[in-house]
């Protein structure tokens, strides 16, 4: 099945999408949180239809093969189940995502949240997350 055309972002586009999210993660890996999150990953891969927006990027540590980017490509059941893998088809924008907030008092504690292509994002419930993840292939 072939799906509608969309726009692709243009370079200058991507460049603010890459810099936006790199801001929006405090330069830290979403997953770990180390300060080597420097690797924009694209939640849903670019092979299968993902672009390069603020809704579609996350940082994770390390390379395709190392670090938590290593991880996500490797546990493939795990990292969509966890939120850190948009399954094909879906839309980057809809799927949850985890990644930490800092709280009032200045600690971080893990959320689920749906990033936007402004590079912010709103908050979900895990049960919110999981009502969205049901019944979608993997």
């Amino acid at each position: 099945m072939i799906g509608p055309k969309v726009q692709r972002p243009t370079p200058a586009e991507e460049a603010w999408a890459y810099v936006t999210v790199t801001e929006r993660d405090g330069e830290l890996c979403q997953r770990c949180l180390r300060a080597q999150g420097s690797n924009r990953d694209h939640r849903l891969n670019r092979s299968q239809g993902g672009l390069t927006v603020p809704s579609n990027l996350q940082l994770l540590c390390g390379t395709g093969t190392t670090g938590c980017h290593g991880w996500r490509t490797e546990n493939l059941r795990a990292a969509l189940e966890d939120g850190w893998r948009v399954p094909a088809g879906q839309d980057p924008r809809e799927w949850p995502a985890r990644r930490w907030l800092r709280t009032e008092v200045g600690t971080l504690r893990a959320s689920w949240v749906l990033y936007d292509d402004d590079g912010g994002w709103t908050e979900i419930s895990a049960a919110e997350a999981r009502r969205r993840m049901e019944g979608v292939a993997r």
